[in-house]
């Protein structure tokens, strides 16, 4: 018996996920005798790990997403699989910052760089740092309170990246890539959002080297849904990966439609290799 909890994908048995959390007797019992379970984007992670507890075949393979997400802890995961990405040191909040670079003079990465807040999307809490002056008004912001989801972050080495970035969207063994591109003067960030502009021809063989960085990434990780972030400095036009997304935009695939087609694809060919 294959259990969904995904609305848009039909199982031999469908179940939602309740806000709370919790599972009744009954759901847990459907999902000890389950053969297979499919589970959303949404999912928890103390959901998730009740279901892998009790079913060693779970789509998507979220193993290497709870504790791995946000933008602090997408570092750690690339560095636990020598996985290309930019140089980058991790923070735990500004005064983890301040105490290790303005108290004890530990070396602070070249000007320009990027301060990254751990959590937001669509280029949320992501600054170009330019000189002193701008480190320190951005630090003001990342040490604001009532940002909660943003006391962690990271410094990442600027890529030139002559204002592209190539995004490759993972749905089973199905990759698609695409770039987005900002042509927005003073605007160095390439989130759609932001202005950039999907392009799906552009630079063929880059695009290739960042589906083959992906997917040699997602095959140590067991990854297999999720929206890669890949770099390229134009200097060196090596594939670097930048951040990984478990919910990401559809806007790129087509939309919702076309991205609900590629995931029931994805679980039908999962499903039948089980």
């Amino acid at each position: 018996m294959i259990l969904s909890f995904h609305p848009r994908v039909r199982g031999d048995v469908n179940l939602r996920l309740t806000l709370k959390g919790l599972f009744s007797a009954k759901e847990a019992g459907l999902i000890a005798s389950a053969r297979a379970i499919v589970v959303t984007q949404s999912i928890k992670a103390h959901q998730y790990e009740f279901c892998r507890a009790h079913s060693s075949h779970l789509f998507p393979d979220y193993t290497n997403r709870f504790g791995f997400e946000g933008k602090y802890a997408n570092i750690q995961l690339f560095r636990k699989f020598n996985a290309p990405y930019p140089e980058a040191v991790c923070y735990k909040s500004v005064g983890d910052f301040k105490a290790r670079h303005f108290k004890n003079q530990e070396p602070l990465m070249p000007f320009p760089f990027v301060l990254k807040g751990d959590r937001g999307g669509g280029g949320w809490a992501v600054f170009l740092i330019r000189d002193r002056c701008d480190l320190l008004e951005r630090l003001e912001i990342l040490a604001d309170k009532r940002l909660h989801a943003t006391r962690r972050f990271i410094a990442q080495a600027y890529v030139p990246h002559g204002g592209k970035d190539l995004r490759v969207v993972v749905i089973g063994r199905t990759m698609k890539a695409y770039w987005r591109c900002q042509h927005k003067p003073g605007e160095f960030r390439n989130n759609v959002g932001r202005g950039a502009v999907i392009n799906y021809d552009l630079d063929p063989e880059l695009k290739k080297k960042g589906i083959r960085c992906v997917g040699d990434f997602c095959s140590k990780t067991g990854i297999n849904l999720a929206a890669f972030d890949v770099l390229f400095d134009r200097s060196k036009p090596e594939p670097l990966l930048s951040e990984i997304n478990f919910l990401f935009g559809r806007k790129g695939l087509g939309g919702s439609p076309r991205f609900y087609k590629l995931l029931n694809q994805a679980v039908q060919q999962w499903a039948r290799e089980l």
